[in-house]
């Protein structure tokens, strides 16, 4: 006789990739700027420096931006 809970089926486990692939989609932006190569190395001098991304970059000069004004 077989045992039959051993041949239930589970739900697929969930797709990590594919979760946050989605979610970004959802809930993000991309933005994408052309930059002179002198310019992108001074982002990412600053970034290295202050140990932040690209979009805290972006965040921080935009709030700074703002503030000017």
């Amino acid at each position: 006789m077989l045992d039959r809970k051993k041949y239930i089926e589970y739900p697929n486990k969930m797709d990590r990739k594919e979760y946050d692939k989605k979610y970004k989609k959802e809930h993000y932006a991309r933005f994408v700027a052309d930059l002179k190569p002198e310019e992108k190395k001074r982002v990412d001098d600053y970034c290295t420096k202050e140990g932040i991304s690209k979009s805290e970059f972006i965040r921080r000069a935009l709030e700074m931006f703002e503030k000017q004004q």
